[in-house]
């Protein structure tokens, strides 16, 4: 079942990509909505413990990714309803991930988290000028961004791509606001690429890393009876 709802997202993300691309909203705006409800399908199914920490985060987390991209279908004036609601999905994302932190090679080695910190910087330094009003929310968005994409280094290898995917889709959306500036505008395909690609290795790599964690319990539940 698992692979028949990893199938499914597959085909819908391919056709939302390929939707932005032909620059046909019709089919777009038919299959966004269907992205993340399939991608939590993928994770309900993959696990066997969905009372984990883990897992209940990043399902909350999902939840509101997709609430986000309800709102921003909604156009300009839903913006800040759909960066709030991105906002906590990223803390969502950010709960889950921290339950891995033991594993994070952040803990022993500070200087990993460097490149996190210092692409926000980039950011908002290259974004400050255009955002008014919106530079503290943004400010705030792109600081959790990047915690979130930091903390899933500890998680599994697909995740850790998967949040640096994410990351790339909501900069090439900031790149385009600034396009003016820079000469770059990025398709909605390529933010759409990166995104649904991004969310679907973090969801694999979830489901990697809770199996790992159910095995150990496992284990670690049955050494008295091997004794």
């Amino acid at each position: 079942m698992r692979r028949h709802a990893l199938t499914a997202y597959a085909v819908v993300a391919v056709a939302n990509v390929v939707g932005n691309l032909l620059d046909d909203p019709w089919l777009a705006h038919l299959t966004k909505p269907l992205l993340v409800p399939l991608l939590l399908a993928v994770l309900l199914l993959g696990v066997t413990d969905r009372g984990s920490r883990l897992v209940r985060a990043a399902t909350v987390a999902l939840v509101f990714c997709w609430l986000g991209d309800l709102a921003l279908m909604g156009g300009d004036d839903w913006f800040l309803v759909g960066l709030g609601a991105f906002l906590l999905g990223q803390v969502g994302y950010c709960t889950a991930f921290a339950t891995t932190w033991s594993r994070n090679p952040i803990r022993d080695r500070k200087a990993v988290a460097l490149p996190y910190l210092a692409w926000w910087a980039l950011l908002l330094v290259a974004l400050g000028p255009d955002l008014g009003g919106l530079i503290a929310p943004v400010a705030v968005y792109g600081a959790v961004l990047c915690t979130m994409a930091a903390l899933a280094l500890g998680v599994h290898r697909l995740t850790a791509v998967g949040a640096v995917s994410f990351v790339l889709s909501d900069s090439l959306i900031a790149a385009t606001s600034l396009s003016d500036r820079f000469a770059f505008d990025a398709s909605g395909a390529a933010v759409m690429a990166t995104y649904t690609l991004g969310q679907a290795l973090i969801v694999l790599g979830v489901i990697a890393a809770a199996s790992t964690e159910t095995t150990a319990r496992a284990a670690a539940d049955g050494e008295p009876a091997a004794r």
